[in-house]
């Protein structure tokens, strides 16, 4: 979902940890609006610098579980001096367990691992996802778990990503009036999504993107009027994708999206 807080996952590993630590807390916060971003594998000072250079935001949340000391402090000093609120998943629960168990931890980064089966379907999917992002990959379409569609701002993307977390390999593909979509789309027996949002919040998502992209050739980008004329050929192309299933995003968070597509349509 577009639009909110910056909120960085931070991790020595895959992030799974933190990001389900995470996502059991947002569910209690239904409304919330937020921009979500993984940064995988992170080991060094010189890898936290480069995502201090990538987010130059103000409003960010970082929730990191860094098994090195001293990797850990280092994000936790530079994210305060930006103002950030940083949250440190693992550090205080090592720290307390060597104290009871009166033992010092290995310290090895990316100690826990899944089954390498589970391994490797996760990495596949996030491969995939990653590849196959706004219209890209056509030509494997057949090889996803679902297609995502929607007009620009939607949150294609985000959900996606999400989804391929939970070892699903997703595609989605941008609906553009006036550009005809993959045959592959209508004939491919695969599950597919459309998402909808109210005009008025995508105009307003479009407007934020506006500012941050100079271009003339954003100009109708966010009028009104484009957006219900896009909206319109959205609806006409749902129609026609059989077995389209549709879900309103307006209000919905991206973890509240996913788990209705797991829900219902997978």
């Amino acid at each position: 979902m577009q639009g909110g807080p910056n909120i960085l996952i931070v991790s020595d590993a895959t992030g799974a940890t933190a990001e389900s630590v995470l996502t059991s807390v947002l569910v209690q916060f239904p409304a919330a609006r937020f921009q979500l971003w993984r940064f995988p594998f992170v080991r060094t000072k010189e890898q936290i610098e480069e995502i201090l250079r990538q987010r130059p935001e103000q409003d960010c949340l970082v929730v990191f579980t860094l098994v090195s000391e001293s990797v850990r402090q280092f994000l936790a000093e530079k994210g305060r001096e930006r103002g950030w609120t940083v949250v440190d998943v693992m550090g205080p629960l090592i720290e307390r367990l060597s104290e009871i168990l009166h033992s010092a931890p290995n310290m090895i980064p990316g100690a826990f691992h899944h089954h390498p089966d589970e391994t490797y379907r996760l990495t596949e999917a996030i491969n995939y996802t990653l590849s196959h992002d706004d219209g890209h990959g056509i030509e494997t379409l057949e090889q996803a778990d679902l297609l995502i569609l929607g007009v620009s701002r939607t949150g294609k993307t985000p959900a996606s990503i999400y989804l391929s977390c939970r070892k699903l390999k997703v595609a989605n593909i941008p609906i553009v009036k006036g550009i005809a979509l993959p045959e592959k789309v209508f004939t491919l027996q695969v599950k597919k999504v459309g998402l909808r949002m109210a005009s008025t919040r995508l105009v307003e998502l479009r407007a934020e993107r506006m500012k941050r992209m100079a271009s003339a050739d954003l100009l109708d980008y966010s009028s009104r009027a484009h957006v219900d004329a896009e909206i319109d050929y959205c609806e006409q192309i749902f129609r026609k994708v059989p077995s389209c299933w549709t879900i309103d995003v307006t209000n919905r968070s991206i973890e509240e999206t996913a788990d209705w597509i797991v829900r219902t349509v997978l």
